[in-house]
């Protein structure tokens, strides 16, 4: 199935869902693909709502990436995480025409939930750094496999960064090279076996028009919120997230 052709009605629907994604994504540094593909995915078939995400995710995460000053150093801390992201998207890739999500979809917004609300009652959860030399390569392969089946690589990474207690401006950077790194090698993996079509990509590129004037609006939005509120507003677009993770799980 191909987005152009769809109908006026879906098309406007899709250019509001992108604006949107856009806006919640400029101003988190998350939730492009975790607000726009489950939505896309009730008008489109999986792979093509993961295919139209290919401009809107690389172009704002290289935009938000170069944003910081940390790159660098960034990459050396979390090296042993691409490490073990990069393979096990590849291999997950491969099946994403054919996975049936509804139980990964339901275990995972579960997950997000429950650590969202630990998180805004203020449950101590934290990660030393031995803890973190261990966890990074396996953050990895959750994320590979998550992301490769379903462009969803946030809730893993997310969760992760958010439990590693960075800084609101480094998170955004981090969040956006990782986020770079997984998409790179999903839509490659995508071109290779023949999902990732020309029409989609062209598509993908007009997408990218009401996704950027989201993010924009996002980032005037996110210079005026302090790290707390920050904090609580990420926690709640993960609740968000996470309970249409749920919904999507029991396909309602």
């Amino acid at each position: 199935m191909s987005f152009l052709d769809l109908g006026g009605l879906t098309l406007a629907l899709g250019l509001l869902t992108f604006l949107a994604a856009g806006t919640v994504k400029g101003t988190l540094g998350i939730g492009l693909p975790l607000v726009a593909v489950p939505l896309l995915a009730t008008v489109l078939d999986l792979p093509t709502a993961v295919a139209l995400m290919l401009v809107p995710v690389l172009t704002s995460n290289t935009i938000q990436a170069l944003q910081g000053t940390k790159q660098i150093a960034t990459l050396v801390r979390f090296w042993p995480l691409l490490v073990t992201l990069i393979p096990s998207t590849i291999v997950a890739a491969q099946f994403l025409s054919s996975v049936d999500l509804r139980t990964g979809s339901l275990v995972l917004g579960v997950i997000v939930v429950l650590f969202s609300l630990s998180q805004l009652v203020r449950i101590p959860f934290a990660i030393s750094k031995r803890g973190e030399r261990v966890l990074n390569p396996v953050i990895g392969v959750v994320g590979g496999f998550l992301g490769g089946l379903s462009n969803l690589f946030g809730p893993p990474l997310i969760m992760y960064l958010v439990a590693l207690k960075l800084e609101k401006d480094d998170f955004v950077t981090t969040i956006g090279l990782l986020f770079i790194v997984a998409s790179s090698t999903l839509y490659a993996t995508l071109a290779s076996v023949g999902v990732l079509t020309f029409d989609n990509a062209l598509a993908s590129l007009a997408a990218a028009l009401p996704v950027m004037a989201g993010v924009f609006i996002g980032t005037k939005l996110r210079n005026r919120i302090h790290q707390k509120s920050f904090e609580r507003v990420l926690m709640v677009v993960l609740v968000l997230i996470g309970l249409n993770l749920i919904r999507r799980g029991l396909g309602l």
